[in-house]
This record gives C-alpha cells, structure tokens and sequence, in this order.
C-alpha cells in the first residue's frame, strides 16, 4: 500500500491522504520515474502517459486501475506542473493508446483486432459503413478477419470519466447499433473530490460510494435504462457491476485490466464478432 497526497484548491484547507492498495511506495516511485524518462524521450505527451499507464498495470496487477490512473499518473504529472486543461488534452489519446496496447494481443488469437486510424482514413471508413458520425467521434474501431480481409464489425468510445463528453458519443454510438454495429464505451470512471468537499477516494461516477448504493444513479441509467451502448467496462473496482438483467437489456461489467483471460471484454467483442460473422 502506498499513501498519496490529495490537496485543496483552498490554500487554507490542509491536504488529505489516499490509501492506494496494491502499489508499494517504491513501486509508486518507479511509476513515477518511468513517466519522467517517458516525458523526456516520446515526441508526444500522450504517448509517454500511454506507455506509463502500461508499465504501471504490469508492474501493479493487483491494483485498482482507476486508480493508477487518477493518483499515481494524473497527480504525478500534475506535480510536474499539468493544469487540467492539459490534462484533458492528453489523457483521452493516452487512454485509447493504453487499452489498444493492451488488449491488442488479447483479442489477436481470436481474429480481432482494436485499431485507432488517422482522421482521413477513419472518414473513409466510415463513409463505406454508412455510418454519418464525423472521424473524431469513435475513438477505436473493432475489426474481425474473415478470408476476404478485415472486417469492421464495431467501435470502443474510450474516457477517462463519465462526465468526460461521453454524451457527445451517443449519436456516433446509436449510428453504429442502428447498422447492427457493436458499440462499446470504455472508462476509468474516474470522480474523487479533494478538500474540503471530500476524502480524495476515487469513487467514480457510477456508484462506488456504499452510501450511494441503494440511491438513484442517473449515469448509469446512460446503459441500463437508455441503452445508449451496447454495454460499458470500467476499469474502477469501486463500480458496482449491473444486475444480470436490466431494463435496457445493456450492462456495466467492472473488471481490472490484469484478469484471467478471456476476460469480459475479450468475451464481449469476440462473441458480437461470431455472432456477426456467422
């Protein structure tokens, strides 16, 4: 277990400290010494917080994802002197990077593969699929190989947080299940509020508080009411996972990115990809 500072906003309102289990402090440094020399070499920041985000999942199986993310990545770099609005920037394309690096060699036995395209060439495709979502709208798209080639069969929306504009994909995604396309959304669910309004517990968005448990939890309702994807993994363990049957017949899984393969998502896609290919 490591212990992290989370600070006020408020010069006056003393700091918090966040238990991180799974991580030691010497592995928190070596996270931490791995983004330095990554910042220092990659020609751009989101590949550099990309790599580290992998090297901190391998080095910390057993920790919360969500949480490497949010303390040990995020406010390492805001220590470096990141705002938040450079954290916005760089941290959706390091995401994508991350879990396409991932899970790349996880879907690959099973003939699928994740891959994020060039704005020109993901226009294309999209204008042969008939789907009418500018490029900037999906994030990674899920291909499966058959004899003539590689297939488009889906799309991943990738965010860090469900507040994180992931309204702003649900065109793109009901554009793609319209068409009998998977549309999947990919987060850290990321939430936690410092001082004084808060403990700094990364909760998430979604229900990781125990109080909040039994109460209303209108971001959910994005997928179990709505339907709006075809289903949402977050990467924090503090998400509650959906019952196994829900109004929208959609659902949230909660896993880590260090489990058993196949793991949920791996099943997910591979069994739309069958099922599409059929």
């Amino acid at each position: 277990m490591t212990r992290i500072e989370v600070k006020s906003s408020q010069p006056s309102v003393p700091s918090v400290w966040v238990e991180i289990e799974n991580i030691t402090t010497n592995q928190r440094r070596q996270v931490h010494t791995t983004i330095d020399t990554l910042l220092a070499k990659e020609k751009q920041v989101s590949n550099a917080v990309a790599k580290a985000l992998v090297f901190a999942v391998e080095l910390c199986p057993n920790a919360n994802p969500s949480d490497l993310w949010h303390h040990v990545i995020y406010r390492h770099l805001t220590s470096r002197g990141f705002n938040d609005q450079r954290w916005k920037r760089v941290s959706g394309f390091a995401l994508e990077r991350a879990l396409v690096e991932i899970y790349i060699p996880r879907l690959e036995p099973y003939g699928v593969r994740a891959r994020i395209l060039p704005a020109p060439e993901a226009a294309q495709l999209l204008s042969s699929l008939g789907v009418p979502v500018k490029a900037s709208k999906v994030d990674i798209f899920l291909e499966g190989l058959r004899q003539a080639g590689w297939h488009v069969f889906g799309a991943a929306h990738a965010k860090s947080s469900i507040a994180e504009r992931i309204q702003d994909d649900v065109p793109a995604s009901l554009a793609f299940m319209q068409r009998r396309l998977l549309s999947v959304a990919l987060t850290m669910d990321v939430k936690s509020f410092p001082p004084p309004h808060g403990d700094g517990v990364n909760y998430g968005e979604l229900g990781g508080r125990s109080f909040e448990i039994e109460k209303a939890r209108p971001k959910r309702a994005y997928i179990e009411e709505d339907g709006q994807f075809d289903a949402l993994f977050s990467f924090n363990l503090r998400t509650p996972p959906s019952a196994p049957r829900t109004p929208s017949g959609k659902r949230i899984y909660t896993l880590s990115l260090s489990e058993r393969q196949p793991d949920a998502l791996v099943d997910f896609i591979v069994g739309r990809w069958r099922s599409a290919s059929s």
